[in-house]
């Protein structure tokens, strides 16, 4: 999502992967708290999606920008993904691995 500030134009997802990532930006982003929470909820999608990296699933190729978008119109979504970073669902995931009987995940094995 481009932004424009009163001297440039940047996207979202620059402040959210840590592409500009400066003091400078954090007074920025502290001046604009709308922003900022849009920020915080993109860390958070990028967050899920290193973790679901991890797993052997398949996402759809817009899926951080259709999560990103459900998020911003139904707050469920940001419990939802607070309650799978919290570790609830690598728990899950480890849990249908074994009910499955698949190999662990490699999260998993290195934690043991």
């Amino acid at each position: 999502m481009p932004v424009t500030s009163s001297d440039a134009e940047f996207n979202l997802t620059d402040l959210a992967d840590g592409t500009l990532t400066s003091p400078e930006w954090e007074v920025w982003l502290a001046e604009h708290p709308e922003i900022a929470a849009e920020v915080a909820v993109a860390r958070q999608v990028r967050a899920l999606l290193g973790e679901l990296r991890t797993v052997p699933v398949a996402l759809p190729a817009d899926f951080e920008a259709v999560l990103m978008e459900r998020v911003g119109r139904d707050a469920t979504y940001l419990g939802l993904l607070d309650l799978w970073l919290s570790g609830f669902g690598r728990a899950l995931l480890d849990l249908l691995d074994a009910l499955f009987d698949a190999p662990p995940s490699p999260a998993s094995a290195v934690a043991q």
